[in-house]
């Protein structure tokens, strides 16, 4: 049982962990130093790393959450009362809903508006129809990894609970 709790903390740590990595550290410099560097055409390059970024941590996510309802699954059935299974369970459900909407539907809209941009960055005069349409999907994706991560440290919360009781 030891091992598997240790399996569910190390699988929640890279989701949160990761998290807090892209949106607090990643996400913030790439953009300014680019943006600084290239001005518009930095931006669109920001955006591209970014993308990738979270392109290769989509797999992290999914992974992290296949390893937590695992988990869960196994503690249902061999711990008498695990603490707020249900609520467990559903939460990193709903987690992996919010990464899948966000890494299937944003990032479709994400790729249409950069291809737009690129396609008219020579003759760009006036750039503020471009960057509300390019900075939404991004505030889009901000949002939810913030719901995410307050997820996250809700399912944190319950572990360190069930490890007090």
């Amino acid at each position: 049982m030891v091992a598997l709790r240790c399996l569910y903390l190390i699988a929640l740590v890279f989701w949160v962990g990761g998290m807090v990595a892209l949106g607090a550290l990643a996400a913030p410099a790439t953009f300014d130093v680019l943006e600084a560097h290239h001005g518009a055409r930095g931006r669109l390059e920001a955006g591209d790393v970014f993308d990738e970024m979270l392109r290769r941590f989509r797999f992290f996510e999914y992974g992290s959450a296949t390893i937590l309802l695992g988990c869960l699954g196994v503690l249902y059935r061999q711990t008498p009362r695990p603490t707020a299974i249900g609520i467990r369970v559903i939460t990193v459900v709903g987690m992996l809903a919010v990464s899948l909407y966000a890494g299937l539907a944003i990032t479709g809209q994400i790729a249409a508006v950069q291809l737009t941009i690129e396609n008219n960055i020579a003759t760009l005069t006036d750039t503020t129809q471009y960057a509300a349409r390019f900075d939404y999907p991004y505030s889009l994706t901000t949002m939810l990894l913030v719901l995410n991560l307050g997820g996250g440290l809700s399912l944190i919360y319950w572990e360190a609970r069930a490890r007090i009781a």
